[in-house]
C-alpha cells in the first residue's frame, strides 16, 4: 500500500556497495585459490625431494658403507632409529639414558 507513490530502493549507492562487497569477494577467492595451489605444488615439491633423498640412501645390492663406532652414551635416540616422528614411542624411545 503505498499511498504517496514515492519508491524507496537502494538507488545507485546501493548497486556501488553491493558491486563493491562482490568485487572483494572475486578477489579474495582468487587469491585463496592461488594460494591454494602454490601450497599444493610446494607439498608435491618436498614430498619428491624426501622421495629422491629416500632413493639416494639406500644402497645398491653388494655394496656396504662402512661402519663408525661410536660410543652407546654418545648416541642420541634420533640418531639410532631413522623413525618417523608421528610412531608411537618404543621401548628403546623411552628407556632413559644410561649413564
Amino acid at each position: 500500500m503505498n499511498v504517496s507513490n514515492v519508491e524507496i530502493t537502494a538507488g545507485l549507492g546501493g548497486f556501488l556497495v553491493l558491486f563493491g562487497l562482490a568485487l572483494v569477494v572475486w578477489f579474495l577467492g582468487r587469491d585463496l585459490s592461488r594460494r591454494l595451489r602454490r601450497m599444493r605444488h610446494r607439498e608435491a615439491q618436498r614430498q619428491a625431494e624426501s622421495d629422491h633423498d629416500e632413493g639416494a640412501d639406500k644402497q645398491t645390492p653388494g655394496t656396504r658403507l662402512p661402519e663408525v663406532q661410536t660410543p652407546r652414551s654418545q648416541t642420541s635416540h634420533s640418531q639410532t632409529s631413522r623413525k618417523q616422528a608421528d610412531d608411537p614411542p618404543t621401548e628403546a624411545d623411552v628407556r632413559p639414558p644410561q649413564e
